[in-house]
């Protein structure tokens, strides 16, 4: 198919390796070619575009940093618009700042930060789009105090499946806002957000924290919640030199210029001779995951990710068992198993989460190798497993992963809501042309 889209100052691009770049993601297991790639040079671009595929009934996908694992920003025979393109970011105001979606994390923090500031909530890899994450909900290592990234935002600009330019917020076009937030690109194109912004210390202290019994490392990362101290907590599963798994959390205080150990650390079951500390400046704290991510260098396997959130009152009986029946070789060189207490405030977001008031993301990240055929349907079947276990305890998912879902097992994730997100779609994107590779409507 030809994609033609005249007058408008944006790039039209249908290069093969271009094409075959954007038929792929981070999770290098579902492949579909579009027709041409658009890099917008303007949010004008973007505009005349989905007005122009609306009316031809063409797929689109907006891309920020293709970092999903199931093909969500991906479109066969369609658009995909290159989001990073569009990176502006604005001065901060009165407490908070307006940035384009094609901006990444790491591109905010490196303005905000050197000034005192900082989102309240960040991902783990800061070099996610900034458009991309609100899409999905947004989850670090703030979140067991702050919610998920969508609970932060004050505003954003949208463009609609019919190529309407719109603002909203929680006051104006609010179930625009509402389903946008955590909405998959289902209902319109994030082009801009207003983000809310926190103060920030300057330094960091990042606390490691090693564990060889699980009920030790569960106990402690409830206690670590209720700090206030506490700016940031994640905990993390590794492989046992003697078999088996330990456990890590990874907890980091904010400061200007002392901080003592003595209170944040106290009563915790963690051995001192398992615990390590480093102090660091906050923007180099704030990208050390991307270090060790982009050091490792193997964004050509494929990777199956199993993502649900939990009922905080389950999560030490699942794990257990979703532990007992992993295998250590399933991580390869490039997986990982974490888990991010979540403070769940009643939102109207797309973001769906169990009904308690603290809940967990637990992540299992498998990889493999790109020759071997059985991989990718092996772990698609765990994390389908993984998903209706969660599922009959009241989980739901979190929809960066792998895990296939049909149409009526998403009717089943939103539950009362879904009534609410089909009548937006119906009206925002009546032709059905945004983020088909989802598979929810």
């Amino acid at each position: 198919m030809t994609i033609s889209l005249p007058g408008l100052d944006a790039v039209l691009v249908t290069d093969e390796a271009t094409l075959t770049a954007c038929a792929r993601d981070y999770g290098r297991v579902v492949h579909r070619m579009p027709s041409a790639v658009l890099r917008p040079a303007a949010v004008r671009d973007v505009v005349e575009a989905l007005r122009s595929c609306g009316d031809q009934a063409l797929p689109v996908a907006a891309r920020g940093q293709g970092h999903s694992t199931a093909g969500q920003a991906q479109v066969e025979s369609g658009l995909v618009i290159d989001m990073s393109t569009l990176d502006d970011i604005g001065p901060i105001q009165d407490g908070r700042m307006r940035v384009q979606a094609g901006a990444t994390w790491r591109q905010v923090l490196s303005r905000t930060v050197p000034l005192g500031w900082s989102p309240p909530v960040v991902t783990g890899y800061t070099g996610l789009s900034v458009g991309g994450t609100l899409s999905m909900g947004g989850i670090g290592a703030a979140s067991f105090r702050r919610g998920p990234q969508v609970d932060n935002v004050l505003a954003l600009q949208v463009v609609t499946g019919e190529g309407q330019l719109m603002t909203c917020s929680s006051s104006e076009h609010p179930e625009l806002f509402s389903a946008v937030l955590g909405g998959v690109g289902q209902y319109g194109v994030i082009v801009e957000a207003t983000l809310a912004l926190t103060p920030v210390a300057p330094r960091a202290r990042y606390h490691l924290l090693g564990y060889d019994d699980a009920d030790a490392f569960f106990a402690d990362l409830r206690t670590l919640t209720t700090r206030d101290r506490v700016d940031g907590l994640y905990g993390q599963v590794l492989p046992s030199a003697q078999g088996g798994w330990s456990y890590l959390l990874h907890v980091v205080e904010f400061y200007s210029s002392t901080s003592s150990d003595s209170a944040l650390l106290a009563g915790l079951r963690s051995a001192p001779g398992a615990r390590t500390v480093m102090d660091l400046d906050t923007l180099a704290f704030s990208t050390v995951v991307d270090e060790q991510l982009e050091a490792l260098g193997l964004t050509h396997l494929p990777r199956v990710w199993r993502d649900v959130f939990l009922p905080g009152s389950r999560i030490e009986a699942f794990v257990a068992d979703a532990l007992a029946e992993l295998a250590a070789e399933e991580l390869g060189p490039a997986g990982f198993v974490l888990l991010f207490p979540i403070r769940n405030a009643a939102r109207p977001c797309a973001l769906r989460l169990p009904e308690e008031e603290q809940v967990v993301l637990f992540d299992i990240c498998t990889s493999g190798s790109p020759e071997d055929p059985d991989y990718v349907p092996t772990q698609l079947h765990e994390a389908r497993s993984m998903y209706e276990r969660a599922r009959a305890l009241g989980g739901t998912l979190y929809p960066i992963g792998s895990t296939p879902l049909t149409t009526e097992d998403w009717r089943t994730h939103y539950g009362s809501g879904y009534q609410a997100l089909r009548t937006a779609k119906e009206h925002y994107d009546p032709a059905i042309v945004l983020t088909p590779g989802a598979e929810i409507f």
